[in-house]
């Protein structure tokens, strides 16, 4: 019925002596005002539920009852209804039939609030005293109960508690009501609104941004989650949150360096940005995010999220040199490392894949690595594994053209045994043939004899007890990313191999010239750092320490070039040094009058002694050339040195120097000058034209050669700074990348020249 209808309905009840209620069902807030208003005057009562609630509780029904059938004026109840709807639909239409069938001894009128689907009454007595009023409904709110403990989105006025219910409902023109309430959803499992429960920050915060809740709760503590609702009371929204706080949340990868110092707040921010963002150009720090479910788990999976992935994988190295560097950008947390380095251990032959060199503990499990399944790889294979796993070991390892065959095959075998920990048998026959043959003294000039000549005006040597010329192929790399200029002369040192009977290279120099390196002597001599092949570990984890020492020491020495103190560095050592004596662990058959001294690698003579097998006579001394221990003396802690083997007595004298003068390279067919600098070069091959180039470097340097794929093309110098290259062994089409040196010093790399079949187009190799 329209609303005059409606109000004559009512005018009716009101002049009848009626002893029962009506009901009066309206749709919208507009409606219930305007009938209130027309009739809540004079003596006419309003009765309102709420006035029936404790604080926070729902109204009592039966004190509500009690008192409308016991008023004998006039009175419109409202707010019956709202509240009703809580309880569910059941409870709504027993409450109104209870209603509709009390007696009252005045006039009662029940205003319900869209009612009307829910007054499906057939007795003609009951209906007789409902009126519903036609109108536009209002729109049912969506009810939030919020916790009182719960802080509000700004902006957002609340209903204080449940008492006030009713009146937000039929009053509010809100589409949605934030009731401040202890009740819960539960309370109410059958009602007839869409109440939301806010018992968290976390809730607020999936009504200010709905992408919220693609995150668990559990991402977050209560703290964190209340962090956030402090960001967005200043700009709402997660995107607008991570770019005040953090950058911009579409390029989150570029502010992951910054991770390991920033306070937990923005490391849990950064985070929740993963999750909900992403990340498009780091492979491991998207995977770990995807992964994980807390921010204690997307650490672990950065450490482990490789090992989803196979050595096979075209994206394998990608992948890994993703998470490589990610892991030392954020500092290896060494929460982490431990459990992984146990878990990788189960990947067995494929673990080497799997490590890296960020710490010392994972290059440690390198070493051990190697000492299990050294055996069971092809070496080059091996080598270009440690190349991406462990580049200062790879470049260590890598062969050093020491200009004779000998000394290329031994040190090449030398190095690899002494890090897979293993001494090969035909090895030893090798040093057991040099023990006898001692080649060495035709192979080798006495160090003796080079260093009268060395450089000592604005010059500064240094000491470097106990490097052997086993270490010249790590030192040429770190060279040449310094930019270091090096000589490199090979020698051999006096015998025995110890430091007192190798000093002669001091002379002429002053005290304040003299930079004196022990650490690689004391290491190996005396287990500094805690390093002991019998008490600690039989692994040669030193070498990590060796090798860090030899990379200080050079850079250093730029850092003198580069503040001027300097004009020239030598570093010379005293004697070398040998693992596999160790590993070897032999002491001799033979007993000598003198104890043996320096963990027996020499005995002082006496004139008993009868010269042992592969002892070398070294004056005062016999130094032994194979891999035995004279008796009498303690066995070395890591290395030892004192005897003839190649690796004890070859020595290195590398005279360095510096220039910051751009080097400019460039490589052409022979039949061509300078011309277009920026074309990749072409040359043509068939049965009869060899392939050939010419370079043309900017600076005068000797010794010049190129390396493609690996194999080594002298340079002829030519007039003008130009050199002439022939490679008569490469013949198939393609690009090639080449690396041009002068002696030990990498002068341009990755160069490209295009090799094309003559008579052929060049697109037909691309």
């Amino acid at each position: 019925m329209n609303y005059d209808v409606c109000i004559k309905k009512i005018d009716r009840f009101l002049q009848k002596n009626d002893s029962q209620p009506l009901l009066v069902d309206v749709q919208n807030r507009n409606d219930l005002t305007r009938l209130l208003t027309h009739y809540c005057v004079g003596t006419t009562e309003s009765v309102v539920v709420s006035n029936y609630c404790k604080k926070d509780e729902f109204p009592r029904i039966d004190n509500l009852f009690n008192d409308i059938q016991n008023k004998s004026n006039i009175c419109f109840v409202t707010g019956l209804t709202s509240y009703l709807k809580l309880n569910g639909e059941q409870e709504l239409t027993s409450r109104l039939r209870e209603t509709l069938g009390m007696s009252t001894l005045g006039h009662v009128i029940i205003i319900s609030y869209q009612c009307k689907r829910y007054l499906n009454i057939h007795d003609p007595r009951i209906i007789r005293r409902i009126a519903v009023l036609d109108g536009e409904e209002s729109a049912v709110p969506d009810i939030y109960f919020c916790s009182p403990e719960l802080p509000l989105p700004k902006g957002v006025v609340p209903t204080i508690g449940l008492e006030n219910f009713a009146l937000a409902v039929e009053s509010s023109t809100n589409r949605t009501i934030y009731v401040v309430t202890a009740k819960t959803k539960k309370q109410f499992p059958y009602a007839l609104y869409n109440i939301t429960e806010l018992s968290r920050v976390y809730d607020i915060l999936a009504l200010e941004d709905s992408r919220t809740k693609e995150l668990d709760k559990e991402m977050g503590t209560e703290q964190q989650w209340q962090y956030a609702l402090s960001l967005f009371n200043e700009t709402p929204g997660w995107g607008n949150a991570i770019d005040n706080v953090i950058g911009d949340h579409l390029r989150l990868e570029i502010y992951i360096s910054g991770v390991s110092q920033e306070p937990r707040e923005w490391l849990w921010l950064y985070y929740i940005g993963l999750k909900l963002y992403g990340v498009k150009n780091n492979w491991c720090l998207n995977d770990a995010a995807s992964r994980s479910s807390s921010l204690k788990e997307m650490t672990a999976n950065i450490y482990r999220g490789i090992l989803a992935k196979a050595p096979s994988d075209k994206d394998f190295w990608e992948c890994y040199r993703s998470r490589k560097n990610l892991l030392d950008q954020i500092g290896n947390p060494p929460s982490e490392l431990a459990s992984y380095c146990k878990l990788v251990v189960g990947k067995r032959k494929d673990e080497i894949y799997y490590l890296t060199d960020n710490s010392q503990q994972e290059k440690e499990e390198i070493f051990s690595f190697l000492n299990q399944y050294g055996q069971e790889f092809n070496r080059t294979d091996l080598l270009q594994i440690l190349k991406k796993v462990y580049p200062d070991l790879y470049s260590y390892l890598k062969p050093y053209d020491f200009k004779n065959d000998l000394l290329n095959r031994y040190f090449d075998d030398y190095k690899y045994q002494k890090v897979i920990n293993t001494l090969f048998p035909e090895f030893y026959e090798m040093v057991l043939k040099e023990a006898k043959n001692r080649d060495y003294n035709s192979i080798l000039d006495p160090r003796s004899s080079k260093v009268e000549k060395l450089p000592k005006k604005n010059a500064m040597l240094y000491f470097m007890d106990a490097m052997g010329v086993e270490y010249l192929s790590y030192i040429k790399d770190v060279c040449n990313e310094l930019k270091l200029h090096i000589d490199i002369t090979v020698c051999r040192c006096e015998l025995p191999s110890i430091t007192s009977q190798n000093k002669e290279f001091l002379k002429g120099w002053d005290q304040n010239q003299i930079v004196s390196i022990k650490d690689i002597d004391d290491i190996k001599h005396h287990g500094k750092y805690n390093f002991d092949y019998y008490k600690n570990s039989k692994l040669p984890i030193h070498l990590m320490k060796e090798l860090e020492v030899i990379h200080d020491v050079l850079v250093k020495i730029k850092t003198k070039f580069l503040n001027g103190i300097i004009d020239e560095a030598v570093m010379i050592a005293d004697h070398g040094a040998s693992r596999l004596v160790v590993l070897y662990d032999h002491e001799n058959v033979w007993e000598m009058a003198e104890k043996g001294e320096h963990s027996g690698r020499c005995c002082k003579k006496s004139n008993v002694d009868i010269q042992p097998e592969y002892a070398t006579d070294a004056g005062e001394f016999w130094a032994l050339a194979n891999y035995d221990r004279f008796k009498g003396s303690r066995k070395a802690n890591v290395e030892v040195h004192g005897g003839a083997t190649l690796e004890e007595i070859c020595v290195p004298i590398i005279k360095l120097t510096y220039s910051d003068k751009s080097i400019e390279v460039y490589i052409m067919p022979i039949d061509s000058e300078m011309d277009d600098i920026y074309k990749t070069p072409e040359i043509e091959v068939s049965y009869r034209k060899k392939a050939a180039l010419k370079i043309f470097i900017t600076e005068k340097y000797n010794n010049v050669y190129v390396k493609i794929n690996g194999k080594r093309y002298d340079a002829t110098p030519l007039d003008g700074g130009y050199y002439h290259v022939e490679m008569p062994d490469i013949k198939k089409k393609g690009i090639y990348a080449v690396d041009v040196y002068s002696g030990d010093n990498e002068i341009a790399k990755q160069l490209p020249l295009i090799v094309k079949r003559e008579g052929q187009q060049v697109n037909d190799l691309l």
